[in-house]
């Protein structure tokens, strides 16, 4: 009985989510009710008060999407972003209904430039970035060195929308970054609007294979 408890417990470890170690880059969020910076000369942002820069402060949409606002002067201004971060003098901003990233900046509204492929991944250096568009009727499948910790990032390079998908069965979805899961063991992934099998909502599924011929 004890030699039986104790296989299972190691099969419940062995899939449980492992915490990803994000770098001090990622983890500069700026947080709810928190002031940051907006240098128009520069076009650089800091969390540093300056009297020549136009300060905000941020908030929570009312409802859902969880989206950032920021204001200044009792003006709101949308961000399209879920969580924003500074990366030096440029804030950098997630939208976890898209999974993408951008580069905010300030006219006279918050503006997005979409960071490419090569740019997140400077971010997350120890990651293997996974495109939307590498998926082939809603599937995928990688193959990972056998006993090997692996992490991964879905990052849509598409026109699709994947607002309030979760994964399935997973601890993953509880990442501060959406679509980042880190893997050890061969399994399936489903990427779904909360378990719906509905065709507005197609499911992503990801299933992880072990290989020898994997690097």
């Amino acid at each position: 009985m004890k030699k039986f408890v104790l296989i299972l417990s190691l099969l419940l470890v062995s899939n449980m989510a492992f915490a990803y170690n994000y770098s001090d880059i990622v983890k500069n969020s700026v947080n709810v009710n928190q002031k940051i910076n907006y240098l128009p000369e520069t076009k650089s942002w800091t969390k540093s008060y300056n009297p020549q820069s136009i300060d905000f402060v941020k908030h929570i949409t009312v409802g859902s999407g969880s989206y950032s606002e920021y204001s200044h002067n009792k003006t709101y201004y949308d961000t399209n972003t879920t969580y924003e971060f500074l990366d030096g003098d440029k804030l950098i901003g997630h939208n976890m209904h898209l999974l993408k990233f951008f580069e905010l900046g300030f006219d006279t509204k918050i503006t997005h430039r979409n960071l490419s492929v090569e740019e997140i991944q400077k971010l997350f250096p120890d990651v293997e970035i996974i495109k939307i568009s590498q998926f082939k009727n809603n599937k995928i499948v990688i193959k990972k060195p056998r006993n090997i910790k692996r992490t991964y990032l879905l990052v849509n390079d598409t026109d699709r929308d994947f607002y309030k998908y979760i994964f399935e069965n997973s601890d993953n979805g509880a990442e501060r970054i959406k679509g980042l899961f880190e893997i050890e063991k061969p399994q399936k992934l489903i990427y779904s609007h909360f378990g719906s099998r509905d065709k507005m909502f197609p499911i992503l599924k990801i299933v992880i294979k072990e290989s020898v011929f994997a690097k």
